[in-house]
């Protein structure tokens, strides 16, 4: 588990204090696929480089199984980090060596031998599917290719945890998707406690199971992905959010919630998306409902569907057919 504890940390900038993180207390479980979000200058990668000891708390302490970071010889930190892999926005490769050698070299500096570093660089290359590539130099791969191989050279040494610093933000779409699936298999293969930073919530809603959105060195919100997509209570996080499930009127169409009838928006979560709710209520009640917009969206292998609607009759009809609704499990409120 990694733990941070009151954690703050402040940098000087031309003779300015620059306070980047502020009071963090955070939790990340064995396990965890955990994505760090937030805008730039939110703090997130100085978050990041707290656990490999890349950078050092101004106060508080960062915690990783139980023991603090600070309070350990630098004999037993040199044991830690080595626990510790992590992948690079910018794959950190040399471009003078070859696949093998790159992925090679933990394991060198570790001072394996031979027989060893050759079975252990081949069983990397084949599971990231690059086994065809160990003679190749970086200059001759995709983006992709080469974040392959910093996946492989990061996994060399056996990591419990792996730590991602905008590890997709190069890529392509597509490539961005076949990288998160390889992470997940990792994670899901190997046990292995990933923690991600971004700031593409998209990135999050693929693979996290956790999240912590950060604003102006603070954590503002964090939890439960599909909980944090379901229900956001900041702004920051709302706003993530939004750049990828849609959930509001395109401006340009909220005049149509000008003409007759209550507006609303219903929120379904589980498994109320994937129930014909709307035409049951239409049956039950003298009522017409208008669908203006709906928007269905999978996170975390469950459903999260949203609907504006027009209602329109009696206002007994109107208010039986929202509490129907409401037992039903759908979360409703007005536009």
């Amino acid at each position: 588990m990694i733990e941070f504890r009151n954690v703050s940390k402040t940098f000087a900038r031309k003779g300015n204090a620059i306070l980047a993180l502020d009071n963090i207390n955070l939790k990340i479980e064995q396990g965890d696929i955990f994505g760090i979000i937030g805008y730039s200058g939110a703090g997130k990668s100085t978050l990041l480089r707290l656990i490999n000891r890349l950078e050092t708390p101004g106060t508080g302490e960062v915690m990783l199984n139980g023991e603090s970071l600070q309070d350990v010889s630098a004999k037993r930190l040199q044991a830690i980090k080595k626990d510790i892999g992590m992948i690079f926005q910018n794959f950190n490769l040399l471009n003078a060596k070859t696949v093998f050698h790159n992925v090679a070299i933990p394991l060198i500096l570790q001072g394996k031998d031979h027989a060893f570093i050759q079975a252990r660089v081949a069983e990397l290359l084949d599971f990231v599917n690059l086994g065809d590539k160990a003679h190749s130099f970086p200059d001759e791969l995709s983006g992709g290719q080469k974040q392959r191989v910093g996946i492989a050279r990061a996994l060399a040494t056996n990591p419990s945890v792996l730590l991602c610093d905008e590890a997709t933000s190069a890529l392509d779409p597509h490539t961005t998707v076949q990288i998160l699936l390889l992470l997940k298999e990792i994670n899901l293969r190997y046990g292995i406690t990933i923690v991600l930073i971004t700031h593409e919530m998209s990135v999050v809603q693929k693979i996290c199971n956790k999240v912590a959105v950060m604003e102006k060195g603070r954590v503002v919100e964090h939890g439960d992905v599909y909980a944090l997509f379901a229900e956001p209570r900041h702004a920051v996080t709302a706003s993530f959010v939004q750049s990828v499930i849609h959930d509001r009127l395109p401006a340009k169409a909220e005049a149509l919630l000008q003409g007759s009838g209550r507006g609303l928006r219903l929120e379904f979560v589980g498994g109320t998306a994937q129930q014909p709710i709307i035409n049951r209520v239409i049956k039950e009640y003298a009522i017409e409902i208008n669908i203006l917009f709906a928007s269905m969206s999978e996170v975390q292998n469950r459903i999260l569907g949203f609907m504006i609607v027009q209602i329109q009759g009696e206002d007994t009809q109107v208010n039986g057919a929202i509490d129907y609704l409401r037992l039903a499990g759908v979360k409703i409120s007005d536009v």
